[in-house]
């Protein structure tokens, strides 16, 4: 099965799998052998292009051993897409301009995603210590917190809606600056979520899997990421957005929520660096 946006039928004379597939163009990313993602243009448009080529039974077995969900292809990540264009879920991601997938092996399943190209766009991981820099300290904090009031939002309606990303780090999160003169508006953010293809949906999203996630994002700001610094005003901010309560409630209602997510954190850190990591100040009225 096939799937391309109506828009795009003139310019895209493909229809199958194969067709797509047979799209080459800049590669972007390839980490692994089964998946290729890569930017190509057409009639003046660009487009990314994640292709998938089958994991093997190897890759399957190996997460079911670990009591992981393996993801097969590209199905998973255009399912997230459609989730998120939701009325009740409205996170913003990618455009869906066409997917399908061939094969009933799940070893050898061949499939594809492609989407419009977000040009003009930031990760976050790599801007926010850029704007740590930003000579007007007003025009520079207000942004900050819009951007940290935003990330707790798209948290809040990821797992509210019994979704999980698996892969929660400021690098997936890709600022819009198309209008940037020379900063984003503070109140008009676009703040895209990005590599969707390990997203997890269910009725309802077990705590353990919103703890990875909040623990992965605030991790990388923490020690991932060069040059942003976080203050408890932030780390306030954050907590009320992305529980919707006073930050004083959200600590008790949710005390043993918050305490897994530090210990997570500290578990990672000692995991990646060999030591206890230092507790920042922005956490320690978490404890």
């Amino acid at each position: 099965m096939t799937y391309l946006r109506d828009d795009l039928k003139v310019l895209f004379p493909e229809r199958t799998v194969e067709d797509f597939l047979a799209i080459d163009g800049e590669t972007v990313k390839q980490e692994v052998a089964s998946r290729r993602t890569y930017r190509f243009e057409r009639g003046g448009q660009a487009f990314y292009m994640k292709a998938h080529f089958g994991v093997g039974w190897g890759e399957i077995f190996k997460n079911l051993l670990q009591l992981k969900r393996p993801v097969l292809g590209a199905e998973n990540e255009w399912r997230a897409i459609r989730r998120f264009e939701q009325p009740g879920v409205g996170i913003e991601t990618m455009r869906l301009a066409a997917c399908g997938k061939q094969g009933w092996n799940p070893a050898r399943q061949r499939s594809f995603i492609m989407t419009d190209a977000l040009d003009d766009t930031v990760d976050l991981e790599h801007w926010l210590p850029e704007l740590e820099q930003w000579p007007d300290r007003g025009e520079r904090l207000r942004l900050k917190r819009a951007i940290i009031r935003r990330l707790g939002d798209i948290g809040c309606r990821l797992h509210g809606n019994g979704m999980n990303h698996r892969d929660f780090y400021l690098c997936h999160f890709r600022l819009d600056m198309s209008k940037a003169a020379p900063l984003p508006d503070a109140d008009d953010l676009h703040i895209y979520l990005m590599d969707l293809h390990r997203v997890e949906q269910r009725d309802r999203l077990p705590e353990r899997w919103a703890v990875k996630d909040i623990a992965g994002l605030l991790y990388s700001a923490l020690f991932d990421s060069k040059g942003i610094v976080l203050h408890r005003s932030d780390m306030i901010r954050f907590i009320e957005a992305y529980t919707g309560q006073n930050w004083r409630e959200a600590l008790v209602s949710r005390q043993d929520f918050w305490r897994k997510v530090l210990a997570r954190i500290m578990r990672t850190y000692r995991k990646d660096k060999g030591k206890t990591a230092p507790l920042p100040a922005c956490l320690q009225h978490m404890v």
